[in-house]
């Protein structure tokens, strides 16, 4: 087995649920291989050419329709845990209908918002809108406080901010139509920009400062020791964020709405597991797919990530920290990543490239960025 999660600094639960497969099937002997996601591609695309590849790989979208392209995935279209899948994250498993890989990551990305510094300027709840978030940014400064962190060395949080305020300003479907040519960055992405261009050109946020700090370890790292009110990360960092924060804090959807609205926000569909096509032990590898189906062993793993379900039989954790997240998903008001839905490999690469352009130049015209990207992320239908 080999996956990009079950490190020291991600456990997801991993070696307890290793541990019970092994107990459950003892025939089974377990050798798990974790490789960070930098180096997972290089890893494994030189051993699936080769033959030499893991039983079990962890997968997610991008992968699956690599993988599935180059015949290395087995189809598990059969397996019974297919029928519980939920609708609207069963095709990031799926190529032309049949189902690769169990999706098991369905994680919430928004906005963490330390409570403490909020009250120290006043606010005394988190935004609900984008004018009460434009406000409480001209309150934090006003009080001299910190405000918001968008650590973009990489173009990685310029995209996740992106996709979070499309929730709130782009249509549900536009993702899926993208590829069948009925649907295009510009203009639909407009009044995405325009409001990211605020935040860059009123004084709430240095977009070139940020460009230079990188987010997974300094901009966390900063976030965690008091420096800023507000940053934008992903769920799976709760649990660090509870264990060494010394402030009360909370995950939120990203307040990109108009004032009278609710926010909404994005969920990532993330890690899932799926069966080499070329293994020599099948039937093991998919008795381990199927374990994680289970309610028990992936409501374990849910609950360590921190992410919603994907099987309609298996309840989403309960997130203290991330109420109004989980109010949001159970009230409809978050849709997976629009850009997940785009089948080509490279597209969130090519946003990265123009987000850190425009933090570092926010002048530039929507026109001008929006069409590089309908340029460089190609229809694949």
């Amino acid at each position: 087995m080999v996956g990009f999660e079950g490190s020291s600094t991600e456990p997801a639960d991993l070696a307890q649920l290793n541990k019970a497969f092994e107990k459950k099937y003892p025939n089974v002997k377990l050798d798990y291989k974790y490789v960070s996601n930098t180096e997972y591609d290089q890893y494994n695309n030189t051993r699936l050419a080769s033959g030499t590849a893991a039983d079990v790989l962890m997968t997610n979208p991008t992968r699956v329709q690599q993988w599935v392209k180059q015949g290395y995935l087995e189809d598990l279209s059969s397996q019974p845990w297919v029928g519980n899948l939920l609708p609207n994250v069963a095709p990031f498993g799926q190529v032309n209908g049949k189902t690769y890989a169990f999706t098991q990551q369905n994680i919430p990305i928004g906005m963490y918002a330390n409570l403490d510094i909020l009250k120290k300027a006043g606010i005394d709840q988190v935004p609900q809108t984008w004018p009460e978030f434009v406000d409480s940014l001209k309150k934090l400064k006003g009080a001299g406080q910190p405000g918001l962190l968008l650590a973009n060395q990489g173009g990685w949080t310029s995209e996740q901010l992106s996709m979070t305020l499309a929730a709130s300003l782009v249509d549900n479907s536009w993702g899926s139509k993208y590829d069948k040519g009925d649907s295009t960055w510009n203009p639909a992405f407009g009044p995405v920009f325009d409001r990211m261009r605020t935040l860059l050109t009123d004084g709430s946020v240095n977009g070139k400062l940020m460009n230079g700090i990188e987010p997974f370890n300094v901009g966390n790292g900063q976030f965690i020791d008091g420096k800023w009110a507000y940053t934008i990360m992903g769920a799976w960092e709760l649990s660090t964020i509870q264990k060494q924060a010394k402030f009360d804090f909370s995950l939120n959807p990203v307040p990109g709405g108009d004032a009278g609205t609710k926010p909404k926000s994005f969920t990532f569909v993330g890690s899932g597991w799926g069966v080499n096509a070329a293994s020599q032990n099948k039937k093991a590898a998919e008795e381990y797919v199927a374990f994680m189906t289970e309610p028990a062993n992936d409501g374990a793993y849910l609950a360590a990530e921190n992410s919603f379900s994907t099987l309609s039989n298996v309840p989403s954790p309960t997130m203290p920290k991330a109420t109004a997240f989980v109010e949001a998903f159970n009230d409809n008001r978050t849709t997976p990543s629009p850009i997940e839905f785009i089948q080509f490999p490279n597209s969130e690469a090519k946003f990265w490239d123009v987000g850190t352009s425009l933090f570092n130049d926010p002048s530039q015209s929507n026109s001008s960025l929006l069409s590089k990207l309908d340029q460089t992320i190609p229809k694949t239908h």
